[in-house]
């Protein structure tokens, strides 16, 4: 497993360019570290068996550690490697940077940002992703990752596997991508998408805007004035808490309410598409019509209005307890 710790001059993937490092000066070169300079850039590798063939990196050996320097400090330290020297030199002399942070991280890594804003890609394998302090990009590519946006508004996307993603603090925009997700907002004010297939959005705090997409969803605002909605497929929509507006989209929807949620707007309800109202155990409930709407009233005092709605379309078991 390579672990990736960003210095705090913060780092962005798409600069990682290797390609220079083939001319780069030798010191120290023995058979388990050299130090490789050019253009104010210093990468110092660790590992065993080396030997070498005039500038650049080894020619033989495997690599276990990377530390790239600059200037102003750390740029970042790539440790738990068990590396192919040969196969790393043929990548830098080509200058095939991608290959090259593929090969790297093959596994399952961890990768660590800074305080600065950080542009993070996770490759093949399960991936933990920490982007730390900053306004942060996580992008992932493939396999079950656990992607955490920390501080700062952060800007997370999920790949073909299953994600586990939190924005926490911040201001965060988030989509789990292919696959079965779960995403998660955390504080303040957050944009969440499931994605494809079938995936858990959360808003948690602060007033947050969330959508399923596709497949059948669970779709939750939790605390604060949230804008949710399902997309396609057979939804489970809950406001949770404060005063929501919720639209279900295509498919036989469940909203969810209780006593005390605040008051959510329906936006869609369609009895015809098999939508239907939960409500919690041993909550009481009242239904009115109110002008072109129907109001739920429970105990507690939360409401829930479909919007748009006549009480005589509401045809059969459309809202139950439990």
């Amino acid at each position: 497993m390579a672990t990736f710790t960003a210095g705090a001059l913060g780092v962005d993937f798409d600069l990682l360019d290797l390609g220079p490092l083939a001319g780069a000066s030798q010191s120290v070169a023995t058979a388990t570290s050299v130090a490789l300079s050019v253009a104010g850039v210093t990468m110092q590798v660790f590992g065993t068996g080396f030997q070498y063939a005039g500038a650049g990196p080894p020619t033989a050996g495997v690599i276990q550690r990377m530390i790239v320097s600059v200037d102003a400090g750390l740029a970042y330290d790539i440790g738990g490697l068990s590396l192919s020297a040969q196969a790393f030199r043929g990548w830098v002399v080509a200058g095939d940077n991608a290959a090259a942070k593929a090969g790297i991280f093959a596994g399952s890594d961890l990768f660590t940002g800074s305080a600065a804003a950080d542009r993070l890609f996770s490759y093949a394998g399960d991936d933990t992703v920490n982007a730390g302090g900053g306004a942060d990009t996580i992008v992932e590519a493939s396999g079950s990752n656990y992607l955490r946006g920390d501080e700062g508004n952060d800007s997370i996307v999920g790949g073909s596997g299953f994600d586990d993603i939190n924005g926490n603090m911040g201001d965060d925009t988030a989509s789990g991508g292919l696959g079965e997700d779960w995403v998660v907002g955390g504080k303040d004010n957050d944009s969440l998408s499931g994605g494809d297939a079938y995936d858990l959005v959360y808003g948690n705090l602060g007033a947050d805007t969330i959508s399923g997409d596709g497949g059948n969803d669970i779709v939750r605002g939790g605390q604060g004035d949230d804008v949710c909605f399902g997309g396609a497929g057979d939804d489970y929509m809950s406001g949770d808490r404060d005063s929501d507006t919720i639209t279900g989209g295509a498919g036989a929807d469940t909203f969810h309410s209780f006593g005390e949620a605040g008051m959510d707007r329906v936006t869609d309800f369609n009895r015809a598409e098999g939508d239907r109202v939960l409500l919690d155990p041993g909550t009481t409930y009242t239904v009115a019509q109110s002008g072109a709407d129907v109001v739920i009233s429970m105990s507690g005092g939360a409401q829930m209005v479909l919007v748009g709605v006549s009480m005589s379309s509401l045809t059969g078991t459309w809202i139950t307890v439990g």
